[in-house]
């Protein structure tokens, strides 16, 4: 009997163990998730479109910074032009009123320059005109002075009694002209064919009595006062202030006396 229940118990055992379910095996925890084909290519694309538009703006920047560096350099370049055309304006003054000027400062062609010279160049040409202005000044200063209380041969008085001014293939004589002027002045008088109206055949001439006792035509010397002799003529021959044509013509001066 004890042997029957044995083999009873051993019998529910069995069947139980029999009917307990089967675990599957679970996936791994770090697999990896796949990506569909579509949505890889998207992705691939987009990667590589900012991979170009980060090189594009890589290769721009040098391009950019090459033209704002050619455009700093051609203000550079005005700048130059500007101020050595009027320190060479204050020296051909200076050295026909005065007799003589300090000398410009020179550098190479400007095309050569860097930048940085460019800068030095332009900061000299500013200090030349600065202290030939200075100089102008002066000399004005100490005309006026001779004007009010004017010394031997310090005012002399021009009378251009001939003058045939040829220039773009029409030659025409000038009306006579007077003009008196002071030791160190310098001035432009009108050469016109009618002394009435404006007329299209006329030119300008630049006149100086400089203070070395020269009288100076269009930057030519064409006679040296004598403050010792009250009377005296002199010929001249110059270019046009364009020097595309001449002017020829003589001229009468006498020294004003201070009494």
């Amino acid at each position: 009997m004890s042997i029957f229940r044995t083999g009873l118990l051993l019998a529910t055992l069995v069947l139980s163990a029999c009917s307990m379910p089967i675990l599957q095996d679970l996936p791994p925890k770090n697999a990896e998730k796949s990506i569909p084909q579509g949505q890889k290519a998207n992705t691939d694309t987009t990667a590589q479109v900012k991979a170009d538009s980060a090189q594009t703006g890589v290769d721009k920047k040098p391009k950019e910074n090459g033209a704002q560096n050619n455009a700093a350099k051609n203000t550079l370049i005005e700048q130059f032009n500007t101020q050595t055309q009027i320190a060479s304006k204050h020296y051909t003054e200076l050295k026909n009123r005065v007799g003589q000027a300090p000398d410009l400062p020179t550098f190479g062609p400007v095309e050569t320059l860097k930048s940085k010279e460019l800068n030095t160049a332009i900061q000299s040409l500013r200090t030349y005109i600065s202290k030939t202005s200075t100089e102008l000044a002066l000399l004005n200063a100490r005309v006026n002075e001779r004007e009010k209380t004017m010394a031997r041969g310090d005012i002399i008085q021009l009378f251009l009694s001939e003058a045939t001014v040829s220039h773009d293939n029409v030659t025409f004589k000038a009306q006579p002209l007077v003009g008196q002027w002071v030791r160190g002045e310098s001035r432009v008088i009108r050469l016109k064919d009618s002394i009435l109206f404006e007329s299209p055949m006329s030119e300008d001439l630049h006149v100086t009595f400089s203070e070395t006792y020269q009288l100076i035509i269009n930057g030519d010397v064409i006679s040296i006062i004598n403050p010792n002799k009250m009377k005296n003529s002199a010929g001249f021959n110059v270019a046009t202030h364009n020097n595309i044509g001449k002017i020829v013509g003589k001229l009468d001066y006498r020294l004003v006396d201070n009494k």
